[in-house]
This record gives structure tokens, sequence and C-alpha cells, in this order.
């Protein structure tokens, strides 16, 4: 059976203005939904707040229960910040000027115009039609529409959409068992070691520097091109807490006694010099010799332990921890909006050192809890792609 199509425009209300009977007095209350409000991950408004009709009748978006927000600027647009309204105090919302409202009218449900906007392929659509400057591009109004959609009978959009709610509760599950996971590492640390902050059982002190060798990496320039080697090395965008992304791994070129200088070995600790958010400075991540003949670059800084005395995973534990990284935090500096640490810095950072055998049995834990995050990551991969799939299925591309 051919599946009618129909403009967006023609079955939504885009932009709808606030009716004259609203109802609202100058003290009413309304839900008040900011920009961050709204997640891009879960697609649902997180954190609304209440504020009075008076302050917000000027100046903001106004929208209904049943609505279909869409953020129209760049970058919110592409990271798929999108939420159906529901829920909102007397059923009445006002927000950032950055959405989009879509009012569904009889022919169509909310759900149906929520699961179509939130797809990568109409992200992709609606960023090839923005419109403005660079870094102040916006979809347009007339965008959205001339967009045609797949209008099915009623009866089958409430099927498909009960299918797709469930495929993405399911996802929704997997993320939360995910973050779950990702939680029983620093408690496990907490329960073996104490705050390392406080030290409440007393562990003996020492400088990191004392427990390991502490090197800077190579500085990344156009004059490197006429230099010998060619090797794969690591940057800032690779190091995350007690985690590498190493989805893209660059090549430098270097000396063969810079490449010995900073080879990475398994077991390196890898620390982030500096960032613009202050709370990523120092997080570190444990280098277990993924990539062959690697070295990093100098915005990395490299604490290779001596193993008799200091574990790695351990140390990572440490050094990511509220405790670790106010260390680390303490004795860097702030300038022209950039945070860094430097190598001094890194040598000089208190760690505990309890012993080598307890270090061992808390690497152990992670090593299983990693094990079962590996299994919760695919399990993830795999509700997204059933999730795109049912999508794909629903709407086409």
């Amino acid at each position: 059976m051919t599946v009618q199509m129909a403009r967006l425009g023609d079955i939504c209300e885009i932009n709808p203005r606030l009716p004259r009977d609203h109802g609202l007095g100058e003290d009413s209350e309304v839900s008040f939904v900011p920009m961050a409000a709204v997640s891009e991950v879960s697609g649902t408004i997180e954190s609304a707040t209440l504020r009075r009709f008076a302050e917000v009748k000027k100046g903001y978006t106004a929208f209904s229960d049943g609505d279909v927000l869409f953020a129209k600027i760049t970058p919110c647009m592409e990271n798929g910040k999108a939420a159906l309204a529901s829920g909102l105090f007397s059923g009445r919302g006002f927000g950032s000027t950055e959405f989009h409202v879509l009012r569904v009218r009889e022919s169509v449900l909310p759900e149906w115009i929520y699961y179509f906007v939130r797809r990568e392929p109409f992200r992709r659509d609606a960023k090839r039609n923005f419109t403005g400057t660079a870094g102040q591009q916006r979809v347009p109004t007339s965008f959205l529409q001339e967009t045609l959609i797949p209008v099915p009978p009623l009866d089958e959009q409430r099927h498909i959409v009960d299918l797709l709610a469930r495929a993405e509760g399911i996802v929704r599950l997997r993320r939360e068992a995910q973050r779950k996971a990702a939680e029983l590492i620093p408690a496990i640390f907490v329960e073996i070691f104490g705050d390392p902050g406080t030290n409440p059982k007393g562990w003996p002190v020492y400088a990191l520097g004392t427990l390991s060798d502490v090197q800077g990496g190579v500085q990344v320039s156009a004059a490197r091109r006429t230099l010998p080697l060619t090797k794969p090395y690591l940057r800032v965008a690779n190091v995350f807490r007690d985690r590498l992304d190493l989805t893209e791994v660059k090549s430098i070129q270097l000396t063969e006694g810079e490449f010995e200088r900073t080879r990475l070995q398994r077991g390196d600790l890898l620390i982030v010099e500096g960032h613009g958010n202050p709370e990523e400075v120092g997080r570190v991540a444990v280098w277990n010799g993924e990539v062959d003949e690697c070295t990093h670059q100098n915005h990395l800084i490299r604490a290779r332990p001596a193993l008799s005395r200091l574990l790695p995973h351990y140390a990572s534990a440490l050094l990511n921890s509220p405790g670790g990284r106010q260390s680390l935090r303490r004795a860097g500096k702030t300038t022209s909006g950039l945070s860094t640490i430097s190598a001094k810095n890194v040598k000089e950072t208190p760690v505990i050192l309890p012993p080598v055998d307890l270090q061992t049995t808390f690497v152990r834990y992670v090593d299983e809890v990693s094990s079962i995050m590996r299994r919760q990551s695919l399990a993830l991969i795999q509700a997204e792609s059933a999730l795109r799939a049912l999508l794909a299925r629903a709407f086409g591309g």
C-alpha cells in the first residue's frame, strides 16, 4: 500500500502564537525550558523550572503540552536537541527563542512528528538548508514547512510509535546500565582505599614523580615535515577519564631521538596537560599498547609507573578521583581561558600508596567491571542499531 506523503507545514502548525484566550494571569506559573534543559541524548525535557507568566510572556517561545520542540540553531540541532513537551505546569511552557515549535493537526500524532525530526537523516537535511553566518546558522521555518513526511493512517501511526517507544526505552535502559557500571570503579576505590583527598586510612603519601618517570611529548608544527620518521601519535582528543578514544589516530614526523624519548609503553599513564574546561585538565587514561610504535604530543604528559610500587590502573583511578583531580588542579594555572598543568606539577602531585597486593586486588575488580562495561557497550550499540532500523522502516532514509 502506498503511504500518503504530506508537507510538515500542512499537517503541523509551525511556531504557533500564544492564543489571546490563554487564560494566564501575570502571576500564573508556567514551565520554563531553556535550551540546556532539553537532552540531546534522551530527547526529553530534563530540567524545566517554574516562572511567572509576566517574566516570560515577551522574548521567549511559547508552547503547550503535545508540541514538539526542535532546536533550530547550530550545534544544538546537529546534536539532536528535540523533545515532545509533556507534563508542563498548567499545560503551558515558554523557552528559548532557538526552538522551532511543531503543533500537530488531527491527521497525525505528536509522537510521529517527534520521531521524524529526531532522526539523523532529517537533521542532515536540515543542516544542508541552514541560513545565517558561521556560528549563528539556523534551520529556517521554510525548510520545515516544505519537508515531506509519510503520513499513514492513525492506527498504523500508533502501532509504529509504540514499537519505536519500546525500542527507545531499551536504549535508555542500556545507557542507564552503562552509567551505573561506570560508577562502580570509583565506588570500589573509595571502599578499599578511602578518599585520597582526606586519606582516612592513613596510607603513606608520595610525590608522583618519585613513583614514576614523567615525560612531556612532541610539539606539533609544520617544521616537522622534513623529519625522517613518521609515527602515530595521541592527542588530547584521544584521552578521556579511564578510557581512550582511538577512532582517529593521526601521524607525526619526528627524529629517532624524539621517538625513543616519547615512545609509549604498555602501562603508561597519559595525563591531559591543558583544556578550556578546568574540570577536564588532568584527566588520565592507561595506555595498553593498542597501536604499535605510538608516541604522544606535548599537550599530553606521560607518567610511567614503577610497577613494583605503583600499578597503572590503580594510579589512573586515583588521579581521576575527586581528590586526585583536586590535587592536579591545585597545582595548575589558567591563562587566556586555558587551564594547564605542567610536567613539574604532575611530578609533585601527592598520591596515597597502599601495598601493591591491595592495588592488585583493586585492579582485578577493575578488570571484572571493565568486562561488564564492554558487554553493555555492545548491547547499547545493538539497541541503537535496532532503533535506527525501525526509524528507517517507518520514515525511509
